[in-house]
């Protein structure tokens, strides 16, 4: 595959408030970001672009040592520490 070879994914969500449409596209941007490839994410046009910025911002409040995770089956697993005997 070149460089200027260009696919699309097109996600359509119904009957998503404005906050939790912050959260998904936050976290597709994340997850791309993750994979490390040349990508764009492009909110639609009624999205609040303070709303997507606050959600992101959010998401620097969690904190795993302070057990702002807790209550997931990955942060109880995990218990705030790396194990190291896995």
């Amino acid at each position: 595959m070149t460089s200027d070879h260009s696919r699309r994914i097109t996600v359509e969500l119904r009957g998503v408030e404005d906050e939790r449409y912050a959260d998904i596209v936050n976290a597709i941007w994340m997850q791309m970001q993750a994979v490390g490839c040349d990508f764009t994410v492009k909110p639609d046009k009624q999205a609040d672009l303070a709303e997507l910025d606050r959600w992101w911002d959010s998401y620097s409040q969690v904190s795993w040592e302070a057990g702002g995770r807790r209550g997931t089956p990955q942060a109880e697993k995990a218990g705030g520490h790396v194990d190291d005997q896995a």
